[in-house]
């Protein structure tokens, strides 16, 4: 199956991922029901009555070495990771796992591992600069100092991992923080780039790299001798369960932030105060734990919230964005469902439950006034008496007034030491108002924030 083997030593790591994806294979009857219930296979206009055959060229690529099919190759390609595929197997073999693997397998069969680390190294390197610019621009230096400290010299029982991207909307982060320590938890929190997952060199095949990161972060963790990890970023959460957790017990427990929430909820209750009336919709995701029901029972929790049931397409990706990008028109299709829909339904506010969601969906307001967009941390932090950081990411993206924005990102970018000028700006403002979500014009953002570097 490696056709670099000669020049690359194959670690105990690629080994032992190679043995997951051959137990799968060993374990699976053929039946094609995981294809079947693929969202994107049908969004790719597949023929949805050869499943069998995929599954078979599936297997043959893991078990034979075999060059990757057509068919098959374009269901790899298709991937976005809903884990439906999963919920549909009878065999209960985690079949993403085995579709990540096997996507990894194929690039590395068709493309030089040189070749694969530059493409690794270009979209690390992109996400990285954005990250840095947006978190430098929204938070006190000491904060992200803190943040940014390696992850083997903390000391606390419990470690909040945020991951790279959700530093784009770092008031999630500081709400966090602030249940955390309502809670009077020993923890600190870890993440940014240099604590990265590594999903970039894994999906591009460049195992030597990702060794050396994702995988070097998990191991970071059980050096600090934490107890606890708990994560935040949903693709973090699917790499780490499914790349590290599967492939060798960790010393310490691993938990999304909403399930370790929801678990300690009757806890939490007890200090929550009065709320302002609401009614709610949650924007749901399948896919990552039991993210949806945790999130439900935080928000059913909340005094005089009310959470209005609403159906909606949440088995179609794990997550906004990612590899859900790749199908732009279904993306933005569930974005104003869910809007129209929650108008429809009386409610008043969005729930997000993951930050690349909240990126999508912040600039609701603009598109439709009567709704107000918050991420699940601050309904929980406000309740707790907490909270109440801005969110500067909802200001831009509903594209009104920016004074307030620009002149905290003047105060951060200066207490951070970092400079910019018209050309990243431009750049960051492609980056925040291409994604696809719902969002007010970009001139307002554009304007304010390339005044501020002609002035920085």
């Amino acid at each position: 199956m490696r056709p670099y083997r000669e020049e690359v030593v194959v670690s105990a790591y690629a080994d032992r991922l190679e043995a997951l994806a051959a137990d799968a294979a060993d374990r699976c009857t053929g039946c094609a029901k995981c294809f079947e219930a693929c969202p994107t296979a049908r969004e790719s206009g597949m023929d949805m009555g050869q499943g069998k055959a995929r599954v078979a060229e599936l297997i043959a690529l893991t078990r034979q070495a075999s060059a990757t099919a057509e068919g098959l190759q374009q269901w790899l390609n298709a991937c976005d990771g809903s884990a439906q595929c999963n919920a549909a197997c009878p065999e209960d073999i985690n079949v993403r796992q085995w579709v990540t693997i096997a996507k990894m397998k194929s690039v590395e069969a068709k493309r030089p591992l040189g070749d694969s680390a530059k493409v690794a190294a270009t979209r690390f390197r992109n996400m990285a600069q954005a990250v840095r610019l947006m978190a430098s621009m929204q938070l006190p230096s000491e904060t992200l100092r803190k943040i940014l400290q390696p992850a083997e010299r903390r000391t606390a029982d419990v470690l909040f991992y945020t991951g790279c991207n959700v530093l784009r909307t770092p008031h999630i982060v500081l709400n966090v923080m602030d249940i955390l320590d309502a809670m009077d938890l020993d923890f600190d929190v870890v993440g940014g780039t240099a604590h990265c997952c590594g999903v970039y060199q894994f999906q591009e095949a460049d195992l030597p790299t990702y060794e050396k990161t994702g995988h070097r972060t998990f191991k970071r963790f059980g050096q600090s001798g934490a107890s606890k990890v708990l994560t935040w970023c949903p693709t973090c959460t699917k790499n780490f369960d499914e790349l590290e957790r599967d492939v060798a017990a960790p010393s310490f427990g691993l938990d999304h932030i909403s399930e370790f929430l929801a678990a300690h909820i009757d806890e939490l209750k007890k200090d929550f105060v009065d709320q302002p009336k609401r009614r709610v919709v949650i924007h749901e995701h399948q896919g990552i734990g039991a993210t949806v029901e945790s999130i439900r029972t935080l928000m059913r929790a909340v005094p005089n919230l009310e959470l209005v049931e609403l159906p909606q397409d949440s088995g179609f990706s794990y997550a906004c964005g990612g590899q859900a990008a790749k199908f732009k028109g279904r993306e933005q299709a569930i974005h104003r469902a869910l809007a129209e829909g929650a108008i429809a339904a009386g409610a008043d506010t969005i729930v997000t439950m993951y930050h690349s969601c909240h990126r999508a969906l912040a600039g609701a307001e603009a598109v439709y006034p009567s709704l107000k967009v918050v991420n699940f941390t601050d309904i929980i932090a406000e309740a707790l008496g907490r909270g109440g950081h801005p969110d500067f990411y909802r200001l831009y993206k509903t594209g009104g007034p920016m004074d307030e924005a620009v002149a905290a990102a003047r105060t951060f970018l200066t207490s951070n030491g970092v400079k910019v000028d018209e050309a990243s700006m431009q750049s960051l403002t492609a980056e925040i108002f291409n994604e696809t979500g719902l969002a007010g014009g970009r001139e307002a953002f554009a304007k304010a924030f390339t005044d501020l570097a002609r002035s920085h």
